[in-house]
């Protein structure tokens, strides 16, 4: 005896997945809606996004350092 798929199931091997609703995708830091990444400290507190934050090398961070400091 086969039990039939239930109709979402029939549904979405027919047409696919419905329509994801996006959930609130705003970076916490900046308010920049639909960021594509959120950054994370090691305790889990949100330090910002994509948008907000600026990836260094560290040669150049320190650069910029000493730069300031003069």
């Amino acid at each position: 005896m086969q039990l039939p798929d239930a109709p979402w199931i029939r549904e979405a091997e027919l047409y696919g997945e419905p329509p994801y609703d996006d959930p609130d995708t705003s970076c916490p830091v900046c308010g920049r809606e639909h960021c594509e990444t959120i950054y994370t400290d090691k305790f889990g507190e949100v330090v910002g996004c994509d948008e907000c934050l600026t990836r260094w090398e560290p040669e150049e961070w320190h650069e910029k350092q000493r730069r300031q400091e003069e």
